[in-house]
């Protein structure tokens, strides 16, 4: 999901970006109304399309799959709330304020890859043994997409027609891709534990970096920026309800 830019956003620290990401999300959070919680998703937009160089195409694009969830929330509130037509402005803040969340935690992981997220994640506070966890968990799941199609194209050489037949035919027919698939997976895991063993990993308790980060002014600026901004909104929201909308 990284889309390589030369952006601001791109060159913050990833520590500064996880914090300002949560941040926001708290003010997203807080924000129900069914005006200002659309305008709070155009705002990320924007936001990640000038800072990001993240064309908003894309980034629509990348929201897709959450589509039907978005549709449901925005559909379920009009036949809980009397009268439909108040259910209606609800469904709209509610939806809004849910793609606003899954946009700040994707814009994320478009402008950050994934080293320097876990290396941000660990500089926080994140044992490592966690942070290294989550990485090869992130960077297993292409490789097993890769081994499934390979065995699916080896077992198609074979003859196996696996798009052919009925529903549980085609389950049975599976059992020839899904028992390599484990196999394989197993013994990528031992060889993964083998290569720890080898490299010391855990002998040491104090761990060093091939490549490590530091706060630059810029991230102090950033940081300090949406900081306030999220103390400001806080005050409004708690003092004048701002972003409020009560269903």
């Amino acid at each position: 999901m990284y889309v390589e830019k030369d952006s601001p956003l791109h060159s913050l620290d990833p520590r500064v970006k996880v914090i300002s990401t949560a941040l926001l999300t708290i003010i997203v959070i807080l924000t129900t109304h069914p005006v200002f919680s659309p305008l709070m998703f155009l705002t990320i937009a924007l936001g990640l399309r000038i800072l990001g160089g993240i064309k908003v195409g894309y980034q629509l694009r990348v929201l897709k799959p959450l589509l039907p969830l978005f549709l449901l929330t925005f559909a379920i509130w009009p036949f809980i709330i009397d009268p439909w037509k108040r259910g209606v402005l609800v469904g709209i803040g509610y939806t809004f304020r849910l793609a606003s969340m899954a946009l700040l935690a994707l814009g994320l992981l478009m402008t950050t890859t994934q080293k320097d997220l876990i290396l941000g994640l660990v500089k926080l506070g994140l044992p490592y043994e966690l942070g290294l966890a989550t990485t090869m968990a992130l960077r297993y799941i292409p490789t097993l997409y890769a081994l499934t199609q390979n065995i699916m194209d080896a077992q198609k050489s074979r003859g196996l027609e696996l798009e052919k037949g009925k529903f549980l035919e085609r389950m049975r027919k599976m059992a020839a891709i899904v028992i390599p698939l484990i196999a394989l997976t197993i013994k990528t895991a031992h060889e993964l534990s083998i290569a720890m063993e080898s490299r010391g990993f855990g002998a040491s308790k104090k761990r060093t970096f091939l490549r490590d980060i530091k706060m630059q002014r810029n991230d102090y600026l950033a940081l300090s920026l949406v900081t306030i901004l999220a103390i400001i909104y806080l005050y409004l929201h708690l003092s004048l309800g701002l972003g409020s909308f009560s269903p």
